[in-house]
């Protein structure tokens, strides 16, 4: 059958200009892959952010405009008035909750709906992937159970001179730089490497010692991603985050994550064999896992076992690290307060005198410093470790109060930052007031509404460590130092733009004086 002659044109058309053909096919794939889930919340009637294709609503926080913290306080101002909204990671629809009683239902009522973290899954090692941060489901409940024990009263009690014995040595370091300024964020650093690597695995880093301890270098290089990398990551997050899974990529150094796993790996070996035992994170972890052994030997029907080696080191490297970066970011927004509120450090040291009476100071007087605990929890509502916490919805639900309807793998992201410096919730936000968080003034405020270590069942399981660690070393320091702005200081600080994290961008430098 001969073909007429507008066939044949339009194959010779084809012929001559395939690649053209081609390229707008793929110009229009691309465009419907990445606008399809556009429509996501217009359908729901849900307020949103009009997203750009690729980059969704996070153009600014990728280009460096604004810090991660800062870009959700824009989202939660944009949103500010609505109980909810909607906008876009790349593609992938991120339901925003900002009333109350609707965070409340997410992490804590309904928290069983809602009961994983929203993460990425990659083909990373099983150490860094098996953390309480990246497990999911019953292993996360059957892994947090166990472990949740080592967090008692009596066990922090035991650790507490080793608190203490690392806060003196920290005095002793700082007393080389009297009358000087120095950078608290890299300070800090050394005390809270120390004083996890004593406290949880009977390891001293030395980093209280040498100010260039090799110890402290791996740590601190534990989140540093090149340039390459994070363009590299970003990449994929944006146009092909199905990926993830195939490709042997992490959010961490890989060289400083092995070096810090290794050293783990030969202390667990000897704590395995050894016929003393201590008292400290890495020890109460080791028997849990010898526990669960046996108990799975010698039970009738088979169980899986949760605490297996990768998972047990991916716990150790997950509170020395946790450890080692939020503590000393919290430090160092203490003492950068005290040296730009002189009127507040001078309250503080005063109310420390009156409390402990110039005694050595015990696990039992910490509790009684309420004053402390509200600069501590005030520093906390202004620098909070994340902006914004995030959930995936586990099993169907329905947002109360409401006709939205979430299903199972959607996303609802917690704003801890626009919680915070909201003046309807927080007074003054920008404001540096701990009578806030004094037990009077904090009758009037729903306590999920503080949220520096999330709410609920996934909340941070070092908190109280972290509060110990936090409280002996600012009592210890303010007995013997006083603290005040110098030419480097900064007011306010400025964040870090490329940091998920919240941490200073040129660094926390403060003038230190002897007592």
């Amino acid at each position: 059958m001969e073909l007429n002659t507008g066939t044949k044109e339009l194959l010779f058309f084809i012929v001559e200009n395939w690649k053209l053909l081609l390229f707008f096919n793929l110009i229009f794939f691309l465009y419907f892959y990445y606008t399809q889930t556009f429509d996501y919340f217009e359908k729901r009637n849900v307020k949103f952010m009009k997203p750009v294709i690729f980059f969704g609503n996070s153009l600014s926080r990728i280009t460096g405009k604004r810090s991660f913290i800062e870009f959700h306080l824009d989202v939660y101002n944009y949103f500010k008035g609505n109980r909810y909204g909607g906008y876009f990671e790349g593609r992938r629809p991120v339901l925003y909750v900002l009333h109350p009683d609707l965070i409340k239902s997410v992490t804590i009522s309904d928290a069983d709906h809602f009961i994983d973290r929203s993460t990425i899954k990659t083909k990373e090692p099983r150490y860094l992937s098996r953390s309480l941060l990246a497990l999911k489901g019953m292993e996360w409940k059957a892994v947090r159970s166990l472990i949740t024990p080592t967090f008692s009263s009596s066990r922090l009690k035991n650790m507490f001179p080793l608190v203490q014995h690392c806060s003196d040595q920290w005095v002793g370091l700082l007393s080389r730089f009297d009358n000087t300024q120095i950078e608290l964020k890299e300070m800090t650093g050394h005390f809270t490497l120390e004083v996890t690597g004593v406290c949880a695995f009977g390891i001293s880093t030395d980093a209280l010692k040498d100010e260039n301890a090799e110890f402290y270098k791996v740590a601190e290089k534990f989140n540093y991603m090149s340039i390459q990398k994070r363009i590299f990551f970003f990449f994929i997050l944006l146009f092909m985050p199905s990926m993830f899974r195939y490709i042997n990529i992490s959010f961490m150094n890989y060289d400083s994550s092995k070096k810090l796993v290794k050293i783990l790996q030969n202390t667990k070996a000897e704590r395995m064999t050894a016929e003393s035992k201590r008292s400290d994170f890495l020890q109460l972890l080791v028997d849990v896992a010898i526990k669960e052994k046996e108990e799975l030997e010698n039970a009738s029907e088979s169980s899986k076992r949760y605490l297996d080696n990768d998972t047990l080191d991916a716990q150790a490297l997950l509170f020395l690290l946790a450890g080692f970066e939020t503590t000393s970011t919290l430090l160092s927004f203490v003492f950068h307060t005290m040296a730009v509120r002189p009127d507040i450090q001078d309250k503080l040291r005063a109310h420390i005198e009156e409390i402990t009476k110039g005694q050595e100071l015990t696990y039992d007087l910490l509790s009684q410093l309420d004053y402390l605990d509200a600069v501590i929890q005030e520093t906390l509502r202004m620098y909070p470790p994340l902006g914004r916490i995030d959930r995936t919805c586990t099993k169907p639900y329905t947002l109360p109060g409401t006709s939205l309807h979430l299903k199972v793998g959607d996303v609802v992201a917690v704003p801890v930052y626009g919680i915070h410096m909201d003046p309807d919730i927080y007074p003054e936000p920008k404001k540096f007031i701990p009578e806030r968080f004094m037990k009077e003034e904090k009758k009037g405020r729903p306590s999920h509404l503080f949220l520096a270590f999330g709410a609920g069942p996934r909340n941070c399981i070092g908190i109280r460590f972290a509060m110990i660690v936090a409280k002996t070393a600012i009592v210890t320091l303010m007995r013997n130092f006083k603290f005040s702005s110098g030419p480097k200081t900064e007011n306010p600080v400025k964040f870090h733009r490329n940091s998920m994290l919240l941490k200073p961008e040129s660094g926390i430098w403060v003038h230190v004086e002897k007592i």
